[in-house]
C-alpha cells in the first residue's frame, strides 16, 4: 500500500480521505487535552493578516520569497471580458488585480502576537492554543513533507522570562511523551529559527543560545519548541505587569507532517496508526 492512500496533494495542496482525516483529528485532540490541562485558552485568529501588520514581525524583510499575498480583482477598470479570459486561462494577470493588502500567514502563531497587541498580560501570563492554517511559497513542493498550506497545532506563551521558560519545558516533555507512546521515534536536535535571515545578528545569537528545537523523525521536523525572548513583545507591545516587553514562547505540531510520519512508520496502515494513537490518548490521559 502507498504511504499516499487516502491522500491526494497538487500543487503543494492536500485533500485527505476519512481516514487520514480522522487520525488528524484524533491527534489534535491529544494537543488540546494536553493545553487544556495546562489552562491554555482556546484562540482563532483569521488565515488572513494585513500586510502592515505582519510587516513589524520582520516577515517579509527576511524571507520574501516564502510571502503569499491576497488581492481582489479589479473589477470596476477591467473589462468583464478580460477577467472571464484570465479566469479560463487559469492566471490573473497583474493588470486585473487590486493591490494586496492581505497576506495569508506563513505561521500560526503571527495572529496570538497581533491579537495581543497593545495590551498587558496577565501577571500569572497568558497562555492560548490554536489550530492554524498556514501558507508557504516554498520552491518546491513534496508530498505532505512540504507543502503550500498546511496545518499547525501551536500553544503559545506570553509572559515574564520564567513562565515562558517553563512554557517550553512542559512542552518538550509533552513531545517526548507523545512519541514514546505512540511509538514514534523522535530526535530533538537544536536547529535555527527559520524566519530569522541566517546571516544577521539574530542568528549568530541562536548558534550560541539555541533558542529552537525541532523533534525529527528521521530526516523531518514534525514538532519544534521555540523561544522568541521579548522579540514579539516589542514589536507588538505586549506589556507585563511592571511595563517591560512580554516574552514569548511556543510549541509547534505540523499536522499533516504528523500524518506522513505516521503514515511511514505503520507501513500506510491508518488503522494501525489510529489504534497507536488511541492508545497513546489513554496512556496520556
Amino acid at each position: 500500500m502507498s504511504i499516499t492512500t487516502g491522500v491526494r496533494v497538487s500543487e503543494g495542496l492536500a485533500t485527505l480521505d476519512a481516514e487520514p482525516t480522522r487520525l488528524a483529528e484524533t491527534l489534535d485532540r491529544i494537543c488540546t487535552r494536553w493545553a487544556g490541562d495546562m489552562g491554555a485558552a482556546s484562540l482563532t485568529v483569521p488565515p488572513l493578516a494585513p500586510v502592515a501588520d505582519l510587516a513589524p514581525l520582520d516577515v517579509y524583510r527576511n524571507f520574501p520569497q516564502l510571502a503569499l499575498v491576497a488581492s481582489a480583482l479589479d473589477v470596476p477598470a477591467t473589462e468583464a471580458a478580460h477577467i472571464e479570459e484570465a479566469a479560463v486561462s487559469g492566471d490573473f494577470d497583474p493588470d486585473v488585480l487590486c493591490s494586496a493588502g492581505l497576506a495569508l500567514s506563513s505561521s500560526a502563531c503571527y495572529g496570538v502576537y497581533l491579537h495581543y497587541r497593545d495590551r498587558q498580560v496577565r501577571q500569572d501570563g497568558e497562555l492560548v492554543t490554536l489550530l492554524g492554517q498556514c501558507f508557504r511559497n516554498e520552491d518546491h513542493f513534496d508530498g505532505l513533507r512540504r507543502l503550500r498550506a498546511f496545518r499547525m497545532r501551536e500553544v503559545v506563551a506570553l509572559g515574564t522570562p520564567d513562565q515562558v521558560e517553563d512554557h517550553l519545558s512542559r512542552s518538550a516533555a509533552f513531545l517526548d511523551a507523545l512519541g514514546r507512546e505512540v511509538g514514534l521515534p523522535l530526535e530533538r536536535r537544536a536547529a535555527s529559527d527559520p524566519f530569522y535571515d541566517q546571516s544577521g545578528a539574530r542568528a549568530a545569537f541562536q548558534r550560541v543560545v539555541p533558542v529552537k528545537y525541532e523533534y525529527i523523525y528521521h530526516d523531518m521536523a514534525i514538532a519544534s519548541v521555540n523561544s522568541h525572548f521579548t522579540f514579539f513583545g516589542e514589536r507588538c507591545s505586549i506589556s507585563l505587569h511592571d511595563g517591560g516587553a512580554a516574552s514569548t514562547s511556543c510549541v509547534g505540531l505540523g499536522v499533516e507532517r504528523w500524518l506522513l510520519a505516521l503514515a511511514e512508520h505503520f507501513d500506510a496502515d491508518w488503522g494501525r496508526a489510529q489504534r497507536a494513537v488511541e492508545k497513546a490518548k489513554k496512556a496520556l490521559f
